[in-house]
């Protein structure tokens, strides 16, 4: 972290008042970076334009990606959640946030009979909880494309209107 923001770790650490806290401000902002990313690629617009399918399968290609570079952050700040609570209150503003987006999106295209209908805050839910296993090893691997393309078509599967997966 000292070296991506140009400074020794020392010079780095003095800023925070422990490890956690700096862990704390490093996940927030890949947490940030993450749900922004997340609604650029899941816009209703999208959705009606290019239709589920594409969209989903590029959003967990990018998801991949973004786990693979942000992985140290994320999986050190996973493994310290339970240790430390600001840590756990920006994992779960994080939640809030994203489940608060997700949800407004898929009420909007369950509006157009374009989604599953249904509670779009279970779908929402639904959706972050499978996406959230594009983080394993084994998806973010280079030679993984076949996983990462089940995991596309199951999320498709779980927001396509019963029927019509294949859209």
């Amino acid at each position: 972290m000292a070296e991506l923001a140009g400074c020794s770790a020392a010079t780095f650490y003095s800023h925070f008042g422990n490890k956690d806290d700096a862990l704390t401000a490093a996940f927030e902002q890949t947490l940030v970076d993450l749900v922004q990313g997340s609604d650029t690629r899941l816009t209703e617009e999208r959705f009606l334009v290019e239709g589920i399918g594409p969209v989903v399968a590029e959003f967990v290609d990018w998801l991949a990606d973004f786990f693979r570079v942000e992985s140290l952050v994320f999986r050190t700040a996973l493994g310290r959640l339970p240790h430390h609570r600001p840590l756990r209150d920006v994992y779960r503003q994080a939640e809030i946030d994203t489940l608060a987006r997700r949800e407004a999106t898929f009420r909007h295209l369950q509006d157009r009979s374009l989604v599953r209908a249904g509670d779009p805050g279970l779908l929402a839910e639904t959706f972050m909880v499978a996406s959230q296993g594009i983080n394993n090893p084994r998806a973010l691997r280079p030679e993984a494309a076949g996983v990462r393309g089940s995991l596309a078509e199951a999320l498709t599967t779980i927001i396509s209107p019963r029927g019509e997966e294949d859209s």
